[in-house]
């Protein structure tokens, strides 16, 4: 790899280049950057995020009895379907369904976005709740998946709706273009031969 000057050279500038930035940035004030680790000045989160209170008192998925697993009687249903379908999405949920620069996330397996409304009354705080019925529980995956998406957590249905349109608009322009191709491709085959 060269002399021993050499390497010397390279390595006394590397150094000197480091011994710079521990200057630069020892000189930085540290409470601002503190600040935007926690997230606009407020206090780390440790189940929800985005910014905000992370249990407002209307938040969806909070409740009562219905709320917290598959309604079995048809009281339960009307409540269910009544709170849930009538409580409309919070800007703050569609804020964070669209996505912004420095949004924050969570560690996961399959999907690495966290929750925005987290605490004591939501369904699945702690260890969540059963159904009783045998038909309810046979269909727990399906109300799950309704509950997460529609009620608990209704910005990933957001967030969901954005790469559906997202990719319609970047898919009709080369649609269109393909078409096009496949025409003057018909057309040139006409005059001319392969």
């Amino acid at each position: 790899f060269g002399s021993s000057a050499a390497r010397v050279s390279v390595s006394s500038n590397l150094w000197a280049m480091l011994r710079l930035s521990v200057k630069r940035l020892g000189l930085r004030p540290a409470r601002p950057l503190l600040a935007t680790v926690a997230g606009h000045g407020q206090r780390m989160r440790k189940q929800s995020f985005g910014y905000g209170d992370h249990a407002p008192p209307d938040a969806p998925g909070f409740g009562g009895e219905h709320q917290q697993y598959p309604p079995e009687t048809v009281g339960n249903t009307v409540k269910y379907i009544s709170e849930n379908m009538t409580n409309p999405p919070k800007y703050k949920e569609i804020i964070e369904g669209i996505g912004y620069p420095g949004q924050k996330n969570s560690h996961g397996g399959l999907c690495t976005l966290g929750r925005i409304y987290y605490g004591p009354g939501r369904y699945d705080y702690g260890r969540p709740k059963m159904p009783k019925g045998w038909v309810a529980n046979f269909f727990y995956p399906l109300w799950e998946f309704g509950h997460i998406f529609f009620v608990a957590d209704r910005w990933l249905a957001w967030r969901a709706l954005r790469h559906i349109l997202a990719i319609t608009i970047c898919f009709i322009p080369m649609n269109i273009h393909m078409h096009w191709n496949a025409r003057m491709m018909e057309d040139y085959k006409k005059t001319h031969e392969w």
